[in-house]
């Protein structure tokens, strides 16, 4: 999966892709992969994540990478990210997202994002996270921006799923990654 991840990136300036993952170990492993291949190439890795995968992975690359090149990676709780405004509110989570991204674009850093989005007991996040997204997609067009959001397969609907398909450029598996077919 490490050379399907680094011939995607290396193939386009700018990559929104949606991964529906299944087996959290794989999606461990796809993470640190991103993570390593963007160190490698020199980028800052922008990781929102859950607290239990954050431990997993920053105690996995404590034991792989220097201290300086773990310094590249700016960690931000999705807990936090996603709840800033006291709810999953779409224009408070593009506000954090336009915050944490902006000194990076403003000093013409090098950087990739990877975001687990959780969206906690919301009953139907479809059209909230459906309106993020396509506000995402622009700014990763605008900014020439690589952006990974991650899905755990099981809590979103297929409804959700094929909606997403349609604001990201590619769709990443457990194993592969794909360009989108109903992309627009």
């Amino acid at each position: 999966m490490k050379e399907k991840i680094s011939n995607l990136l290396t193939g386009s300036p700018c990559n929104h892709v949606l991964y529906s993952y299944h087996d959290r170990k794989r999606y461990l492993e796809n993470a640190m992969a991103y993570i390593l291949e963007g160190i490698e190439t020199g980028d800052s890795v922008v990781l929102i994540e859950n607290e239990r995968n954050l431990n997993e992975l920053l105690n996995r690359l404590n034991d792989l990478l220097t201290s300086k090149q773990l310094k590249k990676i700016h960690v931000i709780s999705n807990f936090d990210f996603y709840q800033s405004s006291g709810s999953y509110h779409p224009p408070a989570i593009y506000e954090q997202l336009t915050k944490s991204i902006n000194p990076f674009l403003e000093n013409d850093i090098s950087f990739r994002s990877w975001t687990n989005v959780e969206w906690g007991r919301l009953e139907d996040p479809a059209p909230i996270i459906e309106w993020f997204e396509k506000e995402t997609d622009k700014a990763v067009h605008e900014h020439n921006l690589t952006i990974v959001c991650a899905y755990e397969a099981a809590r979103m609907p297929d409804h959700l799923e094929e909606a997403l398909k349609k604001s990201h450029g590619h769709v990443m598996s457990d194993e592969d990654i794909v360009p989108s077919t109903v992309y627009s």
